[in-house]
C-alpha cells in the first residue's frame, strides 16, 4: 500500500500504525496549505526574515538559503520551519502582491491567459459569435470615471455595428455599415433591409430615407407631427441681431395654421373658421383672402376679386416702352406719360392700348 496519495502526496494511514492522529493531522495541514492556494509573492528567491505561521510563497529562481533547490515550489512557513510542495499541471495560485492568477502547465507557472479564442457565459460561443452571453442583463461600469465601449473594423468598406434581433432574426442594426458614416437600417424579416437614416461623419448632417446633403437635415418623404395640444416648430437665429419665428398648429379653435415672428415687422399667416387667409405685417392685418377668392388689401371684407382700401399705383411708361397689348391681355391698366392729350391712364383691349379719357389710341 502506498504511503501517500497520488496527486497531492498526502500521507495515508497504514495498517497497524500507531499515532494515527499525527498522520491524519499532517494530511489536514497539507490540505490547508494547498486548497484555495493564495501566495504572498512570487518575486522572492530567499526566505523572508520574519514570516508568519501559514505564510506561503512561490520560490523565485532556483532558491537559496533555506529555499535552495526548491525553485517554483510552494514554500509554506510553519513553526517547525519551511515545508515545500511541488505544483502539478492545473494548479491555480493567486499572487496577492500582484493581484494576478497563475496556472501551472506541468512544467512551470504561467499567467492565466488574458485573451481567449472564445468565451461563453451561460451560453455556447462559436467561430462567429466568439463572445456569447445569455442572461437578463449585462453591466459595463465605469467605476469612478468614464466608460467607453469600442467596436472596431479593419477597413472603410467593412461593417461594424450593433444588431438588434427578435427570435435570432435581425430587425435593426446601428453602426458603421459599409462606410465610415453612421447608419441605422431596419428589416421586417432579417433578410431585406431598409436604410432609416445616415449621419455624415465629416459634418454631422443627417439624411432620413436618403443620403445626407448640404444642410443639417434632409428628409425623403412626408413628415408628420402629432400632438394633443398645440404643435410648434421654432426657428432661432443665434447670430448677432438674430431673432426667432414659429410655425405651428395652435389649439385655438379659431386657427389651423400660422407663422409667427418675434419682431413686429415679421409676416404672419393663419387660417380662421371662415376659411380665409390673413397676412400680418408690423403687428396688423394687411391682406385677407376670403373663401370665395376675393382679395382685400387694407380691408377685412373684400367684395371684389381685388379690393384695395387706399391708393393704387400702376407702372408708368412712355408710349414706346409699353408692353404688347396682346401679351398683357384685355383689361390691363398702365399710366402713359406721353399719351396724346397729356399723361393719363390707358387700358389694353387685347389688341391695342386705348386712352382712358376718350378711348382713342395712345
Amino acid at each position: 500500500m502506498s504511503a501517500v496519495t497520488k496527486n497531492l502526496s498526502l500521507p495515508l494511514l497504514q495498517a497497524a500504525q500507531g499515532q494515527k492522529h499525527v498522520t491524519h493531522n499532517e494530511a489536514l495541514a497539507m490540505l490547508d496549505d494547498l486548497v484555495q492556494l493564495s501566495v504572498l509573492s512570487r518575486s522572492l528567491g530567499v526566505p523572508p526574515v520574519s514570516p508568519l505561521d501559514g505564510d506561503r510563497y512561490l520560490v523565485a529562481g532556483a532558491g537559496s538559503d533555506d529555499w535552495e533547490g526548491h525553485g517554483a515550489s510552494v514554500a509554506i512557513w510553519h513553526q517547525a520551519g519551511w515545508r515545500f510542495c511541488v505544483a502539478g499541471a492545473g494548479w491555480l495560485a493567486w499572487i496577492e502582491d500582484e493581484e494576478k492568477l497563475l496556472v501551472h502547465d506541468g512544467e512551470e507557472w504561467r499567467d492565466l491567459p488574458a485573451a481567449f479564442g472564445m468565451l461563453g457565459i451561460n451560453a455556447t460561443a462559436d467561430a462567429t459569435n466568439r463572445l456569447a452571453v445569455r442572461g437578463p442583463a449585462s453591466l459595463f461600469d465605469g467605476g469612478d470615471g468614464s466608460h467607453s465601449l469600442k467596436v472596431n473594423k479593419a477597413t472603410t468598406g467593412d461593417a461594424t455595428g450593433v444588431m438588434f434581433q427578435s427570435g435570432y432574426s435581425g430587425r435593426a442594426e446601428l453602426g458603421l455599415l459599409g462606410s465610415d458614416d453612421l447608419h441605422l437600417k431596419v428589416s421586417a424579416d432579417g433578410a431585406d433591409w431598409v436604410q432609416a437614416f445616415t449621419v455624415d461623419r465629416a459634418n454631422g448632417h443627417v439624411g432620413i430615407g436618403k443620403a445626407p446633403g448640404p444642410v443639417r437635415l434632409e428628409i425623403s418623404g412626408s413628415l408628420r407631427m402629432t400632438t394633443s395640444a398645440a404643435a410648434f416648430l421654432q426657428l432661432i437665429n443665434t447670430g448677432p441681431g438674430g431673432t426667432q419665428a414659429w410655425i405651428g398648429v395652435p389649439d385655438w379653435n379659431r386657427s389651423a395654421f400660422y407663422i409667427y415672428g418675434a419682431q413686429a415687422d415679421i409676416m404672419s399667416m393663419y387660417d380662421t373658421p371662415t376659411r380665409s387667409h390673413r397676412l400680418f405685417a408690423g403687428g396688423s392685418e394687411r391682406v385677407r383672402i376670403a373663401s370665395g377668392g376675393e382679395v382685400g388689401v387694407g380691408t377685412a371684407a373684400p367684395t371684389t376679386r381685388l379690393h384695395v382700401a387706399g391708393p393704387v399705383r400702376t407702372g408708368s411708361y412712355l408710349k414706346a416702352a409699353l408692353p404688347s397689348a396682346s401679351s398683357v391681355g384685355a383689361g390691363t391698366l398702365a399710366y402713359v406719360q406721353d399719351a396724346a392729350g397729356g399723361a393719363q391712364f390707358a387700358y389694353s383691349d387685347g389688341a391695342q392700348w386705348l386712352k382712358m379719357r376718350d378711348g382713342a389710341a395712345v
